[in-house]
């Protein structure tokens, strides 16, 4: 088919002259350029490989249930609106679905990996229940409004507004994360101590407008950007040596905690509030 056609997307089949076999993967770029229209439902299709749609202007619903790999921006420029419901997916690719309007439910709970952009204008709401991620990429999810917990104990990495205007609240329970990118949770109102053990990196008002309170227990970090954690209030910080820490970086009294970690001589350990002295005291 040329360049600029529009048709309605069929319902794929593969006749190899014999029989029909169900098609299970679409080969990079097939269908670039050609706009089909309507929704986009294949039971059978396991893998969408880099630019298989670029450029079709799909609308409605993406129906994939048995799909496991999503390439680089292999539905860019679609249009899709309405749900996401992909329950067997785990790669979702650069800029897979980037100028998509997806809203209502995300339903992904095998999803592994996100690339930048993936999900840029979507406005999906609801719970975020992804209990298998491992990483998240740049603005994946920028415009997305979740609410509810962040629960992804295997997530590593959350890249720079990957859930900016996400308004996550109650717990944060990431124990293997060891990177969060500028502003990734800016709008969330987490909660409760700050428990990530394997946490290396914390960027630019991160949690900015989260609150948690009790324990950073954060032994591995080396470094916590600008307003991180603006409006937090610990009384309890457990941190590694050597960090490079940004101004308001952990909120309430962090001029003192940046000032006495220094005066310890950066070491590494549990630095514990001194309401009365107004200082933190190295255990």
């Amino acid at each position: 088919m040329p360049d600029g056609t529009e048709i309605e997307f069929p319902d794929y089949t593969n006749f190899d002259g014999l029989r029909a076999w169900p098609v299970v993967e679409i080969k990079n770029a097939v269908f670039r350029y050609i706009k089909f229209t309507g929704d986009f439902i294949m039971n059978n299709l396991e893998i969408a490989n880099d630019y298989e749609f670029q450029s079709s202007i799909f609308t409605g619903d993406f129906n994939c249930p048995n799909v496991q790999t999503i390439g680089q921006y292999a539905f860019y420029l679609s249009v899709f609106t309405g749900n996401f419901n992909c329950p067997n997916v785990q790669t979702v690719g650069i800029r897979a679905f980037e100028s998509s309007q997806f809203t209502g439910d995300f339903n992904c709970p095998n999803l592994q990996t996100v690339g930048y952009n993936a999900f840029l204008y979507s406005v999906f709401d609801g719970a975020f229940e992804c209990p298998n991620l491992q990483a998240v990429g740049i603005q994946a999810f920028r415009y997305s409004k979740f609410t509810g917990d962040f629960n992804c104990p295997n997530l590593t990495s959350i890249g720079d507004y990957a859930f900016r205007d996400s308004n996550f609240n109650g717990s944060f329970n990431c124990p293997n994360l060891q990177a969060v990118g500028d502003y990734a949770f800016r709008d969330s109102n987490f909660n409760g101590s700050f428990n990530c053990q394997n946490l290396q990196t914390v960027g630019i008002g991160a949690f900015l407008y989260s609150v948690f309170n009790g324990s950073f227990e954060c032994p591995n970090v080396t470094l916590v950007g600008d307003y991180a954690f603006l409006n937090s209030v610990f009384d309890t910080i457990t941190i590694g040596a050597n960090a490079n820490l940004g101004t308001s970086c952990i909120g309430a009294h962090s001029a003192e905690f940046i000032n006495d970690y220094e005066a310890n001589g950066k070491q590494a350990g549990t630095y514990v509030w001194d309401e009365v002295n107004q200082h933190w005291i190295y255990q």
